[in-house]
């Protein structure tokens, strides 16, 4: 165990910034494996633990987010403190290596752009070594101890009050420095912010001098979120956000999916050098960013999977518009709701009507992007209780790209590339992630199979690809797509029913008012086991939901009960129950009566105790 001490700066204290804030409050709710990141180095030959802790000291007294820690909704930067440097050795001795020398094997290398990625990215290969050479085998040995330690700093939850947002691990081989292991986590930065710190490491461990820190420091942020400039533009991105919520889908791959998910998914790379062209084509032609076009395209092939006119994608934002952000080291990046309109494929456009509204929609949301969360999340919950809906985060898109990253070429026929990766824990049902749009298009596309199986998966993150090409010479029909890309749409029966610009599933309904009066009944009499099955049946059996066609909605949901219940407790048990029934909606209106309708006999004709939609 080495320890970097630093001293002699400035103790700041004041509010969060609104990132910050959303972050805290992740932090101590979701698991630390998605809000810690970790990176491994390699070190070069001659790097010694001095040059190590010196490094984190220069770090740690450049940017305030790594000393600072958070009380009761506020910060407090440190001026004096240390940082635990550990030491693992591997136990083996390197021969044919001077001291300080170390083999050329690079574990910290990612696919592209992982490592700046929302998500904890996975570094290291973690492999056993393949060849008996000494120099690979100990690399080997120290890819793995790297990889264990690594996995245990990101897995240990940060104490925010009292622990600064950085670990740092060395990994020797025979006492000689060949790894270094840096966990941080999102309430100290976000993937941008991730990335200039370890461009700056890099460069420390090279001797190269750094630059000033001209980017403002998080309390420099707080501040200028406080003044009235910066009110105004939060109170505009609420109502962005709302009103957007009011009428979007409360999800797009729409299906029934029951009980709950580890998050663990499969992942599809998919690459392609002509649809990189493509991109640079239709950029010309019709003035969409690459980022966007590749955006517009999940949309479209999305819908077209759902059978869906509107299309949100939650777009992960930088917030990094403003030149003095773009080397800030703090949380920035929040979600943008862009919803993209496509239209039917009857009407006779085409793929570029996609791009015109998507490009505006896109501006409007990126420019909306910053905002209180917890502000958002009181409007969410008022308006998913008067919409009886629960908001999906379903197509999520997460541009991680860079110009002037290398190009690998592509096999001679060979226009778009896949290969499946190892499954990844990431809590979402499904999310593109862009490593490269220049020379080469380098996507990977993350799935829950119950709402894309792999073969609609390939068709989907392959028909993005085959959908750029495409379009990079002709604005390409929208009823081509499925024939072009073979994404087709998701078979529905009667039961499917448009409500409220949202597809609803009326068995999926009747299962989740039976589940919101059996919970009601075991809340109220906490029945035994045998009673409350007894009980549940009888909740079955004693309501039903009755879909009237509707002007507004398309159609309107009605529950009849003679449940011992009311409108407002009885929708209440409804939105409950809703979170992870993407298929589901509470009913907009309930009925309760004094008793179930005889055989041949109508709900509607019977005496009603009480009625109302429960808001």
């Amino acid at each position: 165990m080495s320890t970097a001490r630093f001293s002699g700066l400035t103790t700041r204290h004041g509010p969060l910034t609104t990132g910050q804030a959303n972050m805290v409050r992740c932090m101590l709710t979701d698991p630390p494996e998605h809000m810690n990141y970790r990176a491994v180095r390699t070190l070069q030959p001659g790097t010694t633990l001095a040059v190590i802790t010196e490094a984190v000291v220069r770090l740690v007294t450049r940017h305030e987010s790594l000393r600072t820690t958070f009380h009761d909704g506020l910060q407090r930067v440190l001026a004096a403190g240390e940082v635990a440097v550990e030491v693992h050795d591997t136990g083996d001795t390197p021969a044919g290596h001077h001291a300080g020398e170390a083999p050329g094997h690079h574990t910290g290398e990612t696919p592209a752009g992982q490592h700046t990625g929302e998500s904890p990215a996975r570094h290291g290969t973690g492999e056993a070594p393949t060849r008996h050479d000494t120099g690979e085998v100990l690399a080997g040995h120290d890819a793995h101890l790297a990889e264990e330690v690594a996995r245990r700093l990101q897995g240990t939850r940060f104490a925010l009050e009292t622990e600064i947002p950085l670990r740092v691990a060395v990994i020797t081989s025979g006492g000689v420095p060949r790894q270094v292991v840096l966990v941080t986590t999102h309430s100290a930065m976000d993937a941008a912010g991730l990335a200039v710190v370890l461009t700056e490491w890099d460069e420390l461990l090279l001797g190269k001098p750094l630059t000033p820190v001209t980017a403002p420091q998080p309390l420099d942020v707080a501040a200028a979120e406080r003044t009235p400039a910066g009110l105004r533009r939060a109170e505009s991105a609420l109502h962005h956000w709302e009103g957007h919520l009011r009428r979007v889908p409360r999800s797009t791959l729409t299906v029934p999916v029951d009980g709950e998910t580890d998050w663990l998914l499969p992942r599809l790379r998919v690459r392609s050098v002509p649809a990189a062209g493509a991109l640079e084509r239709i950029s010309a032609r019709t003035g969409t960013s690459p980022s966007a076009t590749v955006l517009a395209a999940l949309a479209v092939l999305a819908g077209t999977r759902a059978g869906m006119r509107t299309v949100v994608v939650l777009s992960i934002s930088a917030n990094r518009f403003r030149p003095e952000l773009r080397e800030y080291v703090g949380p920035l990046a929040q979600d943008a709701l862009i919803p993209v309109e496509v239209p039917p494929e009857t009407g006779g456009d085409g793929f570029d009507a996609v791009l015109r509204g998507a490009r505006s929609a896109a501006m409007s949301a990126y420019r909306n992007s910053r905002f209180d969360a917890a502000a958002l999340i009181r409007i969410m919950e008022d308006v998913q209780r008067e919409r009886g809906v629960f908001f999906a985060r379903d197509v999520v898109f997460n541009d991680m790209s860079a110009p002037g990253r290398g190009v690998r070429a592509g096999r001679d026929g060979e226009d778009v590339r896949s290969v499946w990766l190892p499954p990844a824990v990431l809590p979402t049902r499904t999310s593109l992630w862009v490593h490269r749009l220049h020379g080469e298009l380098d996507v990977t596309l993350w799935a829950d199979p119950r709402c894309l199986p792999r073969a609609d998966t390939l068709a989907l993150g392959e028909g993005i690809a085959r959908l750029l090409i495409a379009a990079g010479d002709r604005d390409v029909p929208l009823a081509e797509l499925t024939s072009l890309t073979g994404v087709v749409p998701v078979p529905r029966d009667d039961g499917w029913l448009p409500i409220d610009g949202c597809w609803v599933h009326l068995p999926e309904v009747e299962r989740l008012t039976a589940d919101a009066l059996a919970l009601l009944t075991r809340a109220e009499a906490s029945l035994t086991p045998e009673a409350t099955s007894a009980a549940e049946t009888a909740a079955v059996a004693e309501t039903a939901v009755v879909a009237e066609a509707d002007e507004r909605l398309g159609h309107r949901l009605v529950c009849f009960t003679s449940a011992g219940t009311t409108p407002r407790a009885l929708h209440s048990a409804c939105m409950s129950l809703l979170p992870g029934r993407m298929s589901a909606m509470a009913p907009h209106h309930y009925v309760v009566c004094a008793s179930a309708p005889p055989p041949g006999a109508s709900w509607r004709d019977l005496p009603r105790v009480a009625e109302g939609s429960g808001r």
